[in-house]
């Protein structure tokens, strides 16, 4: 019986020994596996941090390329009107040049200006008031001084040529003559 009893022990004894080994192994994993998700759990962490700059970055592009195709194409407009404003003025000077009334050939002549400049119009072009305006050096372009006692210092009293401006950025200034006292 003490046999048995010391047989017992020692089973007993690895068994223990055993369970042991395995609970230090379970441990082990454990940890394994805790320390790998949090390597896993710091590598979402960075690849979901990737995704919104990316993501920010894209967007940004996207806005970017918005504003320059709108900057393109204000831009080729204002070319082009820029290109058609000395038709513009040779069309004024042709209706300022006869001085019959009620001539067919004037009124066909009228009548291509208003067409032209209300297209003109359409695409942004405007006019700028320039007559009688003080004198503002973003918008006019002076080209003589005169005494006149009829306006007050840096009064615009004659314009030589028409100024324009397409969506409020100035593509001619006006040429003027300034009263200077």
């Amino acid at each position: 019986m003490a046999k048995k009893k010391k047989h017992d022990e020692e089973i007993f004894k690895d068994d223990n020994e055993n369970i042991e080994k395995e609970t230090v192994a379970d441990n082990q994993e454990n940890e394994e596996i805790k320390e790998s998700e949090e390597t896993k759990n710091e590598e979402i962490e960075q690849l979901n941090n990737k995704l919104i700059r990316l993501q920010a970055d894209f967007l940004n592009y996207k806005t970017r390329t918005e504003k320059e195709k709108i900057s393109t194409y204000s831009n080729a407009v204002s070319d082009f009107i820029l290109d058609l404003l000395p038709v513009v003025d040779n069309l004024e000077r042709a209706l300022s040049a006869d001085d019959s009334k009620g001539s067919s050939f004037k009124e066909g002549v009228q009548m291509v200006y208003d067409q032209f400049v209300g297209i003109l119009n359409k695409k942004g072009l405007k006019e700028i008031e320039a007559l009688h305006q003080p004198f503002d050096h973003n918008v006019h372009y002076g080209v003589g001084f005169e005494d006149n006692d009829e306006y007050a210092d840096g009064i615009i009293i004659d314009v030589l040529q028409k100024g324009y401006t397409v969506n409020d950025k100035c593509i001619r200034p006006s040429m003027v003559r300034i009263c200077k006292r």
